[in-house]
């Protein structure tokens, strides 16, 4: 199990509508999944703050006394008061996928354009997408979500011989689209772990560690071996702030 200990080592700061915050977040929690579109995120200001509206842009740096980095873009999705907080659920463009409808209806045209119709459709412009050369013949839907019209584009590619594609909006907000050798994983830093280090607790296929710009689809290094990141699970307050890493094979 993931271990108690006290942290005091990380702070943050957030960006709503391009405006620092005069009030301290009281705590950002962030989970990250591969094979999971969404992210699950939410940040916690004191009750009496008043800041965030659902609709503002929000952007979520964490601190340490030598840098601070980039963890979240995205926007409020919901408001909510829970004595003693502020609670602010967020979101990034992957609601965007989900509000916005989309007709399929294409006759030999290229998956290539068929994402960036979708795209152009729910106004995401950031992207970083890789589209194997395939020409569908036929491909049409009923009117539906956009997310749901990827998701068969996706199934229809694999039909071509095309696997492991899927998609995500990164720490940027910027849209991911392709398989794990190109666009369809996260990427960042270098990150190396060692137990007698930085690691405070840890199982066969887990870690618990200080806050690190780490997402899912990464690769660290765990005491020289390199390990894919499947899942993570950021929790950053004032006095217990961690990083929870799960690796290929964890039972999730």
């Amino acid at each position: 199990m993931p271990s108690n200990k006290i942290i005091h080592r990380h702070t943050l700061e957030v960006e709503l509508n391009g405006q620092r915050t005069d009030t301290r977040a009281c705590r950002f929690n962030l989970i990250t999944q591969k094979g999971f579109h969404p992210v699950i995120a939410d940040m916690y200001f004191p009750v009496d703050s008043k800041h965030g509206k659902k609709g503002d842009s929000i952007k979520i740096y964490i601190a340490d006394k030598e840098s601070s980095a980039l963890y979240f873009t995205g926007t409020v999705d919901g408001v909510f008061e829970r004595s003693p907080y502020r609670l602010l659920s967020l979101t990034d463009s992957y609601s965007k996928l989900c509000s916005t409808m989309f007709t399929a209806s294409y006759r030999k045209e290229k998956a290539s354009s068929i994402i960036n119709d979708i795209l152009d459709a729910v106004e995401v412009s950031e992207k970083s997408v890789t589209v194997p050369d395939v020409e569908l013949a036929r491909f049409s839907t009923k009117t539906i979500p956009a997310h749901l019209v990827l998701d068969i584009l996706i199934d229809a590619l694999e039909a071509h011989g095309v696997k492991k594609l899927c998609y995500f909006f990164d720490e940027k907000n910027c849209f991911h689209f392709g398989t794990p050798k190109d666009t369809g994983k996260n990427t960042g830093g270098t990150f190396r772990f060692n137990t007698q280090e930085n690691i405070f607790s840890h199982g066969v296929d887990w870690i618990e560690t200080l806050p690190a710009p780490i997402r899912h689809s990464m690769k660290v290094t765990v005491d020289g071996v390199s390990k894919e990141v499947i899942r993570t699970e950021l929790t950053v307050q004032e006095k217990a702030s961690r990083l929870l890493l799960y690796f290929s094979g964890s039972r999730l």
